[in-house]
């Protein structure tokens, strides 16, 4: 009888556990990360850039099964502002969206210009960035925010920012609003030898986050915040944002 009495705990043990299991994988959140280089992008039937492999190494750290979703990036941010328990790997922190949102960490400090070709009518002031032409930006973005609110109305919105650098290459465009980190990024991408942009009249400075939908779990929060605070402290964070240019 002592033999039996014994081992039941672990027999309950193992029962609570198999009747629990589910519910513990449930709270596992969505994580959503938008198709923008240098963010995320595909690359040899997967997908690489620097908030997608931070949101794998939280994911790592955090023991999660699931995987990272890549959307449009007008579809990741009305995810993330729309449906309950979803983490956006970097939404655009501005007025607009404030509320939205649980901020959760900063992860990019830039500044939205208008980027022109050497050798074509330049965009350093408000005035010469409305003359120009038509300008690319993305569709649901903060870039196409920026550029509204200084009255910018000639845009053509879409959802590759890579398209708006190569139209701009080619003519299509006459300018490019974007961050410096994108557009650098852009020239290493297509071994651009030396820059062909000029950096313009800059919108607004602007910065990308990680985020929570309203309706996550605190605890899940909570967990991200700590594990990206530690990805600050030792050195993580940083050393992905130099491998990509991304300002910090």
């Amino acid at each position: 009888m002592r033999l039996r009495s014994a081992r039941c705990p672990w027999g309950w043990l193992a029962l609570w556990g198999l009747l629990f299991w589910p519910l513990a994988q449930a709270t596992e959140p969505q994580v959503v990360c938008a198709s923008i280089s240098p963010f995320a992008f595909e690359q040899q039937g997967g997908y690489r850039g620097y908030a997608y492999e931070l949101g794998q190494e939280v994911m790592r750290r955090l023991g999660y099964g699931g995987q990272i979703r890549v959307l449009p990036l007008a579809r990741a941010n009305r995810t993330v502002q729309t449906e309950a328990n979803v983490i956006g790997l970097w939404v655009g922190r501005i007025p607009e969206r404030e509320q939205t949102v649980h901020w959760l960490h900063p992860i990019l400090r830039d500044a939205f210009s208008v980027y022109t070709l050497k050798g074509q009518p330049t965009a350093a002031t408000l005035e010469e960035a409305r003359r120009i032409g038509l300008l690319g930006a993305n569709i649901g973005a903060a870039n196409a925010i920026a550029a509204q609110r200084q009255g910018l109305t000639r845009l053509e919105l879409i959802n590759s920012d890579d398209a708006n650098g190569r139209k701009l290459l080619v003519g299509r465009l006459q300018g490019w609003i974007s961050v410096e980190a994108a557009v650098n990024y852009f020239i290493r991408l297509h071994g651009l030898p030396d820059n062909p942009f000029v950096k313009g009249l800059k919108l607004s400075d602007y910065q990308a986050w990680v985020v929570a939908s309203l309706e996550t779990d605190p605890a899940i929060r909570a967990q991200w915040q700590t594990t990206l605070a530690a990805m600050e402290a030792d050195g993580s964070l940083q050393r992905l944002a130099e491998r990509y240019g991304v300002l910090r």
